[in-house]
């Protein structure tokens, strides 16, 4: 008699501070990046694998609507990782769904959706009977095949992807802790996302890497990236905040000129962004205050700030920013680290 398994797995999307823009080979990054887990934004995924002997079949719900478009990027990541889980070369696999953030819009659902979807892969190929020598460097490979950013979701915390010689276990193929190089002031922090859009962007993050091949910022982008992660990891261990925050907002403006001086050449920002973007410097300079910001491939903004600074912020997010977002729709999150429940 064949064989049901089944697995649910839970997943935190991720916000870089250094920026991954740009691949080579299958998913793997251009520069170095550097990210911090969610607490919130989470996919939470239940997988069902049925055993059999004709070519895997799929099915594929999100927040219970069976949803076929998905199925051929299902399809294109499972022919990547045969070679890493064999047992799917066979048998059917049923995927459900669901995030608690809005998908598509720029705060990274496929990140937390295809780490999710790696971290239920491997359980099921544990549960087949097989092992492997490090569960958490197989979960986050597997996951960068689906998206690359993937791989800095599939542990809690700080993590940095990209081979760099800054750090010697750093690898292309896989997201690597640095949680005991951060200093405490940035293992409680606060990320307000304000929901700008909430529908699904205008340019697929997927269109926007392909842009970067013939980019003729290409090589300066490089450059920058690597000399950001190095200042990064700096500001990161010995607690500066000023320096973390030149480099975020450094980091978000890079990101979205890269994708205006693209041939050819998108916005993805709304005027509502720029906006909050002004309103946040101007309370910062008038409060005096360590708050940052930026900004993945997308308009909605993401207001960094260490947690005593919450009595402050909050308000001035309701009072000056709320209007700025669609519906209204703040979503109030804050890091995740290995000792937070998810």
């Amino acid at each position: 008699m064949q064989s049901t398994f089944n697995t649910y797995k839970e997943a935190p999307s991720n916000i870089a501070i250094v920026k991954y823009w740009g691949k080579k080979d299958i998913q793997k990054p251009l520069n170095p990046s550097i990210s911090f887990t969610l607490s919130q934004a989470v996919t939470k995924t239940k997988l069902e694998y049925f055993e059999g002997d004709k070519d895997l079949s799929l099915d594929f719900l999100f927040e219970g609507q069976n949803k076929g478009s998905f199925i051929p990027k299902l399809k294109t990541f499972i022919s990547n990782i045969k070679h890493l889980l064999p047992f799917l070369n066979q048998g059917h696999l049923r995927i459900d769904s669901s995030n608690t953030f809005p998908h598509s819009s720029g705060i990274a659902s496929s990140a937390s959706s295809m780490a999710s979807l790696a971290k239920g892969l491997v359980d099921i190929y544990e549960k087949l009977g097989h092992s492997h020598n490090n569960r958490n460097l197989l979960e986050s490979e597997i996951a960068r095949l689906g998206s690359g950013s993937a791989c800095r979701s599939t542990q809690l915390g700080w993590t940095l992807w990209g081979s760099t010689p800054l750090l010697p276990n750093s690898s292309d193929q896989y997201g690597v802790l640095i949680n005991d190089t951060i200093d405490p002031l940035f293992n409680s922090l606060q990320d307000s996302i304000l929901v700008i859009r909430k529908g699904t962007k205008t340019v697929s993050s997927t269109l926007g890497h392909s842009l970067m091949n013939n980019h003729p910022y290409q090589q300066g982008r490089i450059r920058q990236a690597n000399s950001n992660t190095e200042k990064l990891l700096k500001a990161l261990n010995e607690g500066d905040f000023n320096s973390f925050a030149e480099i975020c907002e450094e980091e978000a403006l890079s990101l979205h000129g890269l994708m205006m001086s693209s041939s050819p050449g998108y916005t993805l920002m709304a005027p509502e962004s720029l906006k909050a973007i002004n309103r946040i410097k101007r309370f910062r300079d008038d409060q005096n205050i360590p708050i940052t910001y930026t900004l993945d491939a997308g308009p909605n903004i993401h207001i960094i700030y260490p947690k005593e600074q919450s009595e402050l912020v909050v308000p001035f997010i309701e009072e000056n920013l709320l209007e700025l977002c669609e519906d209204n729709t703040v979503l109030y999150d804050q890091i995740s680290m290995p000792t937070t429940n998810i």
